[in-house]
């Protein structure tokens, strides 16, 4: 009886806290993070401002607990396809299919994050860094093991598999960082061919090659 009451608890408390980020989310990708207050968040989550205290001890503290549950959340959703048992450039085409699909969904809150993480007091930022960063390699590592099975498979070149991830993570940081930062807006899937073409097929005629 005691057990269920308990799970009930963290049942009620996991939903509380993901109703609070989810309205974090809203108001930061409209407002900003420097410009929105707790007060904002907490009429958004429909909560008392008090309320929001019991579960982040700061709107820093939600705010990069938001970050970091995204980061988790793209981690997981890339870790289950890179592990299937498929062609290496089939796991890559849809892996970038994936985060392609998860930046659109994410962009408003994405945009506020770019523009906004620079104007962060150095600690605060070397802290999310290396947060961010840590999951990042654990990303690059994955990607080089699917590499590796493609250079083994006669599906890519002879090359260092961890290279052959940085480059790919490089192609598609900078589309992703244009489409971002453009005053236009496109859907980024429609730069997901281009990109493959880039790193799967190169970017120099063959004939030009000899």
């Amino acid at each position: 009886m005691e057990r269920e009451k308990i799970s009930r608890k963290e049942r009620e408390y996991l939903a509380h806290r993901g109703e609070i980020l989810s309205a974090a989310e809203k108001v930061f990708a409209a407002k900003g993070f420097f410009p929105t207050t707790m007060s904002d968040i907490a009429r958004e989550a429909e909560f008392g401002t008090g309320t929001l205290y019991k579960y982040f001890k700061s709107k820093e503290e939600l705010y990069f607990t938001l970050i970091d549950d995204k980061v988790q959340e793209i981690n997981r959703l890339v870790k289950t396809e890179l592990s299937q048992k498929t062609s290496a450039v089939d796991r890559i085409k849809k892996v970038l299919a994936l985060q392609f699909e998860f930046f659109e969904k994410n962009r408003d809150f994405l945009r506020i994050y770019i523009s906004e993480r620079n104007r962060f007091e150095w600690t605060v930022k070397e802290d999310l860094g290396k947060g961010i960063h840590n999951k990042m390699i654990i990303y690059i590592h994955l990607l080089a093991e699917v590499m590796k099975h493609g250079v083994k498979e006669g599906e890519f070149k002879s090359m260092n598999p961890l290279d052959l991830a940085h480059a790919l993570v490089g192609v598609v940081n900078s589309f992703v960082f244009e489409w971002l930062i453009s005053p236009e807006y496109y859907p980024l899937i429609s730069k997901l061919d281009t990109v493959l073409e880039i790193f799967l097929g190169g970017v120099q005629q063959m004939e030009r090659r000899r």
